[in-house]
């Protein structure tokens, strides 16, 4: 591994690297969560599971890795070994990243997507937005809040009125950003740099975000590692409602709900295209990592 080109990941699916590099190193003989950086270990064996299935572990841990001794080393015997390391999760993904490259296993896509095929081993750079469709609801239902906060409630029986009707949007606001989330999943989508016009959607989980905040990596050019799911030539598309409540609707008559949003009236509010849908040429990718 390259220790002058590290990576710092932002989002890290843990539990894909663990199995990726399980898969390499021919298993985990055993896995420990350091509590502490001194002596005091948590046993990690019955819930690694459950832990790195739903929320990621950002902390020391304790691996022990279980192989054979190389045949040139030892030409009469291979005999088993164990080889305990203290890894943090950026410390073994890097691991990873460098035993993929290593063996030739990753694309680096700068340009066309010909030649790019499902099941493979990518890396992309670009600009990453969260579905705009969520983003502009969540602001939009943070400035109606904050607009209820500023004015005076009033005594009257008119203004108790009006400040239950804005508290009832509100709600109804935030139950529709939160059918575009499914179980804590939304898309992100990413505009490869060097490719043209072509995209990629990211379907992430913000529990896989350092410190569960996605913000840090919006609008700012990151790679991704991850492999790919799709392959969509310029006809085909990538429904972004695909993992919610709303894919049963037609995709004309959700063009109609968002073309209010889209109107060149509606132009002094900075909510940028609303879409529905990335239209191909594009990838969809399960993304590994995000990172510098």
């Amino acid at each position: 591994m390259n220790k002058y080109s590290l990576e710092i990941p932002l989002y890290l699916n843990q539990k894909i690297v663990f199995d990726l590099l399980a898969s390499i190193n021919d298993g985990f003989t055993q896995v420990t969560k350091l509590k502490t950086a001194s002596a005091t270990e948590g046993s990690f064996g019955g819930t690694v599971e459950a832990d790195l299935g739903n929320k990621n572990i950002f902390a020391l841990l304790g691996v022990k890795l279980k192989g054979k001794v190389d045949a040139e080393h030892n030409k009469e015997h291979s005999k088993e070994q164990e080889q305990e390391k203290i890894h943090t999760p950026s410390s073994l993904f890097n691991n990873l990243k460098a035993q993929l490259f290593k063996e030739k296993m990753v694309k680096r896509i700068n340009g066309k997507i010909d030649d790019i095929y499902p099941g493979e081993f990518v890396e992309i750079s670009g600009i990453l937005k969260i579905n705009p469709l969520i983003t502009m609801m969540e602001n939009m239902t943070r400035v109606l809040e904050l607009a209820t906060v500023m004015q005076n409630d009033g005594t009257g029986k008119r203004a108790k009125q009006k400040n239950l009707e804005d508290k009832k949007t509100i709600m109804q606001m935030e139950a529709f950003t939160n059918s575009l989330k499914a179980n804590g999943m939304v898309d992100m989508i990413c505009e490869m740099e060097g490719a043209g016009s072509c995209k990629a959607v990211l379907p992430v989980y913000m529990d896989y975000f350092f410190n569960g905040n996605s913000s840090e990596i919006v609008d700012g050019k990151f790679k991704v590692l991850g492999k790919v799911a799709k392959v969509c030539n310029q006809n085909e598309k990538i429904d972004l409602l695909r993992n919610t409540s709303l894919s049963i609707f037609k995709e004309s008559l959700l063009e109609e709900m968002l073309s209010g949003f889209n109107a060149d009236s509606n132009q002094e509010m900075n909510i940028g295209e609303l879409e529905t849908i990335v239209q191909g040429p594009a990838l969809l990718i399960i993304p590994i990592a995000i990172y510098l």
